[in-house]
């Protein structure tokens, strides 16, 4: 028969044994576990968020770019004219006005505005004159152009004309009056027409007188305020006339040209 105490020894004995086994066990399964992992572990790759890992170029909409601007050129700078504003008359430019008395009507309202627009007028009219006598040697134009060197000619003729019955005889006489200015830039303006007085003259000037422009006084310029004899302008009528032709200049003045120039006359005119 055992005696308590071997009893109790042997109970001890074996729980310790049992109890350094299952430590041994558990001390080999994690070493087992612990064998999986790598030795030198890298750092962790960080988590990539779906803005982060979104590529570079956007699929939603393109941002809107500013619309590129024209290059703007030297002549479009604040000295250059816009193309829809008239060129300005070029001051102390002078003008020769040649004619009958609506050249002096004409001429002396172009002298008001002298001090206006800068521009000298020298006035050769003569009343009661005919085209013939301007295109001739009576009148000396050859002289006054030399004298004058003027840089527009003005000529008014044909009011005294008016009641030709042929008036296709005064087309040579047109040409060879306009000869007469060479190179300098002319103007033919037609007498305004009163009453019914249209016997054609106008459309003869009107096609002989090319190169210089022609000025059609009564689509221009109509209602004129007359003076009493109801056929020359009153001088309030000069003024408008003289204002409409000058507004006129200024339009049809070739603004290439360092020098006055005017367009080239076109085809329909």
């Amino acid at each position: 028969m055992r005696s308590p105490s071997n009893s109790t020894s042997i109970r001890l004995g074996t729980s310790l044994f049992a109890a350094l086994s299952g430590s041994i066990f558990l001390s080999a399964c994690a070493g087992e576990a612990r064998t999986t992992e790598p030795e030198n572990p890298t750092s962790p790759t960080p988590m990539v968020t779906a803005e982060a890992s979104a590529p570079t170029t956007s699929t939603s909409e393109p941002v809107a770019t500013a619309e590129p601007q024209p290059s703007v050129s030297a002549a479009s700078g604040p000295t250059a004219l816009p193309s829809s504003a008239p060129a300005q008359l070029p001051k102390g430019m002078k003008v020769l006005v040649i004619g009958d008395s609506f050249a002096e009507a004409l001429g002396v309202g172009l002298k008001s505005k002298e001090a206006e627009t800068g521009v000298k007028v020298v006035l050769r009219g003569e009343k009661a004159t005919y085209i013939p006598e301007w295109a001739g040697p009576n009148r000396g134009v050859a002289g006054m152009m030399i004298q004058e060197k003027p840089d527009l000619v003005v000529v008014a003729l044909g009011g005294n004309e008016l009641a030709m019955t042929n008036p296709d005889v005064r087309g040579p006489k047109v040409k060879q009056l306009v000869g007469l200015f060479g190179s300098t830039p002319c103007v033919w303006v037609s007498p305004p027409l009163w009453g019914n007085k249209d016997n054609g003259l106008l459309e003869v000037i009107r096609k002989n007188s090319s190169p210089c422009r022609y000025f059609d006084s009564n689509v221009l310029s109509p209602d004129l305020p007359r003076g009493s004899d109801k056929i020359h302008p009153t001088a309030e009528g000069q003024k408008k006339w003289a204002g409409t032709f000058l507004d006129w200049a200024k339009k049809e003045r070739d603004g290439a040209s360092s020098t006055f120039s005017l367009k080239v006359r076109p085809s329909d005119e």
